[in-house]
């Protein structure tokens, strides 16, 4: 049975000669992971759809001239999903991602109720309080080995550091959240 980083080859191939399904497949293989990834930064589920959208379009026009040199694709679409948070925070004359104190709410999240909804906000609150607090290579880490559910090498391919240096990192990482989260009670 082939891996993942093989199914991803055969789409792309597929995809630069122009099926829109192989691209579609790619989409979602992978759009839940990079949506994660966002969503994990951003205050709103809303924007979060939209960059990943944004993400996606991206890849597509650069797909003619995407050329594999042993890294997945998935590292290949983080980049791109931390470039776009990077140009979002500028357009919104932001250096760094609002904290759940600057929120004005949420966007409505599909067809849930009302009591789920309140109680996903709070929780999506809670973490980005926490996570804000955090140095920003230790909530990228943590953002792409759990909440994205990227392996150590595919976080390393993503951070450009060795595979290591990552593990340290998530050491260090999970320690500075382990405290922030017994400051916050």
């Amino acid at each position: 049975m082939p891996g993942r980083q093989d199914q991803d080859r055969e789409l792309i191939k597929k995809a630069k000669r122009g099926d829109p399904h192989a691209f579609g497949d790619l989409y979602e293989s992978h759009a839940p992971a990079i949506f994660r990834y966002l969503y994990a930064h951003l205050d709103s589920q809303m924007d979060a759809e939209d960059l990943t959208g944004e993400v996606f379009l991206k890849a597509w026009q650069s797909l003619p001239n995407y050329i594999e040199r042993g890294v997945p694709f998935l590292a290949f679409l983080f980049r791109i999903a931390r470039n776009a948070l990077v140009d979002h925070y500028r357009q919104n004359n932001r250096l760094e991602p609002k904290t759940p104190d600057d929120m004005d709410g949420y966007k409505e999240e599909g067809s849930l109720e009302p009591v789920e909804l309140v109680g996903n906000q709070l929780e999506h609150q809670q973490i980005l309080r926490i996570l804000n607090k955090l140095r920003p290579d230790y909530k990228s880490v943590l953002t792409l080995r759990f909440i994205s559910e990227l392996s150590p090498e595919e976080t390393s391919q993503v951070m450009k550091r060795s595979v290591g240096a990552i593990r340290v990192l998530q050491h260090r990482a999970l320690a500075a959240l382990r405290d922030e989260m017994n400051k916050s009670g």
